[in-house]
């Protein structure tokens, strides 16, 4: 800075000396307006930054000299030279706030940040930034490079259903040695295999077995010799085709023109067709018809659909089973009257099932459980029933199917836990990045408390403050990584507490005294209502504090000029202890609490800028809480203060020797 800079009184001298060596060793452009919007101070780097020639920028310039000569050069693009000047010196008139980049024909990026000054001007920084934005282009490209890998992965995928394809060879054996006709055709709608069985059963020709005949074929033969009744064989055989194509699980019986009764059972397989199943039961529906025949009105009401009911003695004995019942277990009701349920059922479950029907005669009282069987999830009561002739207890049994609720539940659960890992790659982030802050940060304040209190000589009063202002928002900052860490490290379960025996009311003559000169200056009443003989806690003290020292400031915080914040202890009934900090500020509405308790949640109110914050104290006070066993909670109501209650419990107590 030299030449036109030279110009300013001979009074000023050792001051502009002293700001000129600063400027200028600074990695920031600087400049500064006065009100009329001439160039007053500013550093070598704010020429370098803009390319400027040597002998161009000069003292009491005009602002609109600048800029003319920056757009007839094209830093600002194609635009009408004068009318953008016109446009940016009205703009700079304004004297406000403002922030922005700007990419230089050269490429480089420059992020500009201007402040007004007291009394009109403005002082305006410029730093090349282009690094950093490189960064984050670097890093999207990392997040193509995943999704590479991605795709990677999927074909990988592909391969091994290729691989999945031989093995099906293998179950094309087995499937001919199945008991039970079987066919399995393509999404296509062609098939793929079918064994003996089904052509015995279905009495279709063996020429159709042939791998990629369609099933409009079989449907269309079935159609021509009257297996589905009368009609347009063409349009029957289509109306098969076009359900089949809906890929359905299915079960019917289908009675063939002989009488004979196929059990059919289809089941579609994910992208692949579907396999179905014929099995002979024309003796079961006949034997089946003669029950229905011969049951009774009761029999109708114990019938009732998706209800399992059962009569048993306590050893399993069956002594009566609906229908229900008889077809969930997969036998006749007359062959299951007399047989043991125990027998057949999975040891492990029969085991279970025992104890429930066991605690139900002992205790004479309704059981209440849920359990598995073959995949199926039941809901089950099992209550004493009256005793036989011969004194035999027995027990009722009602269950329902719930297997759908348990699936939506475990799909509920997975959900979760993929929040959860989403939440937990975030705190990972934060935690990462809060270290990286923190070493710089220690450099600021360090050689702004050097700077306050002028550890290496004298300096100009100014300088001091600035140094002290520096300081105060250094360890501010420091104040909000912290916190950030803790919740980090409270999240991931990394956190340790260091147990201690503490006094609650030297915990809370502690807590007072930090407080103490931010209330005064709020002029705010601060009401300590500790017992001194209150039994000592064994918790941890450090954190303890920074869990009290966050509630009494969050209420100094938002209560007005005299107003009053009360910290209260007392022992409720269960045997642990209860800090209250109650204030007569201006409360917080049901949503507003939720957001108060959230992580960097900050509730609008008006008074909340009074003082910095991250929105950290509320989430960081009652993970703190947490951590000790006890729970925190809030009581509000807009207008009507608030009232935080953080209750530890008995086992924080320490026990009498």
């Amino acid at each position: 800075m030299e030449n036109g800079r030279d110009q300013a009184s001979a009074g000023h001298h050792f001051d502009l000396t002293m700001i000129r060596g600063i400027l200028d060793h600074l990695d920031q452009g600087i400049s500064v307006f006065d009100a009329r919007l001439r160039l007053v101070l500013w550093n070598d780097r704010f020429v370098t930054l803009h390319d400027f020639p040597a002998d161009f920028v000069r003292a009491g310039m005009d602002f609109e000299d600048i800029i003319r000569f920056n757009a007839k050069r094209g830093e600002y693009g194609a635009c009408d030279v004068e009318e953008y000047v016109r446009e940016r010196t009205g703009s700079a008139r304004q004297f406000v706030s403002h922030r922005f980049d700007r990419v230089r024909p050269n490429g480089t990026i420059l992020e500009i940040i201007g402040n007004p000054l007291p009394g009109g001007g403005f002082v305006t920084t410029y730093s090349d930034v282009t690094v950093a934005r490189q960064v984050a282009g670097n890093l999207r490209e990392s997040n193509e490079r995943l999704d590479q890998m991605v795709e990677r992965r999927t074909r990988a995928l592909q391969e091994s259903e290729e691989r999945h394809r031989a093995y099906a060879e293998f179950l094309e054996a087995t499937v001919q040695h199945m008991p039970q006709g079987v066919s399995l055709f393509d999404a296509d709608l062609r098939l793929v295999v079918a064994n003996s069985g089904f052509f015995e059963l279905t009495q279709v020709p063996p020429g159709f077995n042939v791998p990629g005949t369609p099933f409009r074929d079989f449907m269309l033969y079935n159609a021509q010799r009257g297996e589905y009744g009368p009609g347009n064989p063409a349009d029957l055989a289509d109306q098969r085709v076009e359900m089949a194509r809906q890929m359905q699980p299915h079960a019917f019986d289908r009675t063939r023109p002989d009488g004979t009764v196929i059990e059919v059972r289809g089941n579609p397989i994910p992208g692949r067709g579907f396999i179905s199943t014929f099995t002979d039961i024309t003796a079961r529906t006949r034997a089946e018809e003669s029950l229905r025949e011969a049951a009774t009105m009761a029999r109708a009401m114990l019938d009732a659909p998706g209800m399992i009911v059962l009569l048993l003695t306590l050893d399993g004995t069956v002594v009566d089973l609906n229908q229900e019942a008889a077809h969930g277990i997969g036998r006749a009701k007359d062959d299951m009257i007399g047989a043991n349920i125990f027998a057949t059922m999975p040891p492990n479950v029969a085991e279970r099932r025992f104890a429930h029907a066991q605690q139900a005669i002992f205790e004479g009282r309704a059981v209440y459980f849920e359990d598995e069987r073959d995949g199926r999830w039941y809901e089950t009561t099992m209550t004493p029933y009256p005793h036989d002739q011969g004194g035999t207890p027995r027990v009722m049994v009602i269950a329902h199917d719930v297997t759908h609720r348990h699936l939506s539940e475990q799909r509920l659960r997975e959900a979760t836990a993929l929040a959860q890992a989403a939440n937990r790659t975030k705190t990972d982030f934060l935690a990462a990045m809060s270290h990286e802050l923190r070493t710089p940060l220690n450099a600021i304040l360090g050689f702004s408390e050097i700077i306050a209190r002028e550890m290496f000589g004298p300096v100009a009063e100014r300088y001091r403050v600035y140094g002290q202002d520096i300081n105060s928002a250094g360890q501010h900052l420091l104040a909000m990584i912290n916190d950030i860490l803790d919740i980090s490290r409270i999240e991931i379960g990394a956190f340790t507490l260091c147990i201690e025996p503490v006094e609650p009311r030297e915990l809370a003559d502690s807590c007072i005294r930090l407080v103490s000169t931010r209330a005064e200056a709020g002029q705010i009443r601060l009401i300590e209502d500790v017992a001194p003989r209150l039994p000592r806690l064994m918790i941890d003290g450090r954190r303890t504090k920074q869990i009290f020292i966050n509630l009494l400031g969050n209420a100094v915080k938002f209560t007005p000029a005299g107003g009053s914040v009360t910290l209260r202890a007392e022992l409720p009934a269960d045997g642990g202890m209860t800090f209250h900090v109650i204030d007569s500020g201006i409360g917080m509405s049901e949503a507003d609490i939720a957001v108060a308790l959230s992580p960097f949640g900050q509730v609008e109110t008006g008074l909340d800028r009074r003082f910095e914050g991250a929105g950290l104290g509320l989430p960081l006070a009652k993970s703190l809480a947490e951590l000790h066993g006890g729970i925190l909670e809030i009581r509000s109501s807009p207008g009507h203060g608030t009232t935080v209650s953080v209750h530890f419990p008995a086992s924080c107590l320490e026990k009498p020797a």
